[in-house]
């Protein structure tokens, strides 16, 4: 069931995570890393669903992206296993 819905799920997290990881000043740090580590919880668990395909959808995303703090979430979801 989750494969059908990926690309809503991962568009979803890869949003949340850039707003979290990018947003200046209004959230309190804690509450900041909380949030990324949640969602960068929910994109492995994801990855799991879906066979792997998470990890590949996000080797571009990776490799563009300039954020450390969403780099940092990404590399995480590559490491995992």
């Amino acid at each position: 069931r989750m494969p059908c819905r990926l690309p809503v799920l991962l568009r979803a997290l890869l949003k949340l995570l850039w707003d979290v990881g990018t947003e200046q000043g209004t959230v309190p740090e804690p509450v900041r890393a909380a949030l990324l580590h949640r969602a960068t919880q929910c994109l492995i668990l994801l990855d799991h669903c879906c066979q792997g395909q998470v990890k590949v959808l996000l080797e571009g995303v990776q490799r563009s992206c300039e954020e450390p703090r969403v780099q940092e979430c990404l590399r995480k979801v590559q490491e995992s296993t």
